[in-house]
């Protein structure tokens, strides 16, 4: 009796399981950016890992169709100006923190002008670590503040 009834309960437990992992799978994708719509501007916050690889300013393959979205978002968007700012953690020294949001910052740029925005409506700044997302002390690895934010003016 109790051989029959253990492959019952393990036959039941995996198709619970799979069953529980067929709703997670269904579940929808979380945006790969997060939009904030202002008056004046509608923002495009990324998370770095999805655009960069770790100490590095050349956009990942997976980054391509986010830009690509974000840019025609912007083409819709008409001559609005839009500013491309980059962020840093706290992790490493301030200057070359400065530097590689500089250079991700315009990355991004490049990017979008490469989808069809005009390049001379997209200024580029790179915040550092000087405008964090989340308050962190020295050498702290905060994804949060690893981002890249597309900023686009209303018409």
């Amino acid at each position: 009796m109790y051989r029959a009834l253990v492959p019952a309960l393990l036959g039941a437990a995996v198709l619970s399981a799979c069953s529980h992992e067929t709703k997670t799978a269904a579940a929808p994708d979380i945006a790969p950016y997060v939009s904030t719509r202002e008056a004046d501007r509608i923002e495009y916050a990324v998370p770095n890992h999805l655009l960069f690889a770790t100490d590095s300013s050349e956009v990942l393959p997976t980054g391509h169709k986010i830009l690509e979205a974000i840019a025609g978002a912007a083409k819709r968007r008409g001559a609005a100006p839009i500013e491309v700012a980059g962020y840093a953690d706290t992790v490493g020294r301030k200057t070359y923190n400065q530097k590689l949001s500089e250079e991700r910052a315009q990355a991004v740029a490049s990017e979008l002008a490469g989808n069809g925005v005009e390049a001379a409506r997209i200024t580029t700044r790179g915040y550092g670590e000087s405008e964090l997302a989340v308050a962190t002390p020295n050498n702290t690895d905060e994804a949060k503040n690893r981002r890249v934010v597309v900023r686009i003016a209303s018409n």
